[in-house]
């Protein structure tokens, strides 16, 4: 699943593999190369589409491109 969150940056939110559901973000450039990736997994597709959303902010505020 990717979403657009603004021009420069897509987040994917992917599954891990595993026994159990779980998930990570990557936020990507608009090349398509990864910019950050959640640091652990999230037992939630929206736990980890709000940290993502956290982690954007904060490179947007940082003006990180």
């Amino acid at each position: 699943m990717s979403v657009q969150i603004d021009q420069t940056h897509t987040v994917e939110i992917v599954p891990c593999t595993g026994a159990s559901p779980s998930f990570r973000w990557i936020i990507r450039r608009p090349d398509g190369t990864a910019l950050r990736q959640s640091p652990y997994a999230f037992t939630t597709e929206k736990g980890a589409q709000i940290s993502a959303s956290l982690w954007r902010r904060e490179l947007a505020e940082a003006g990180i491109r």
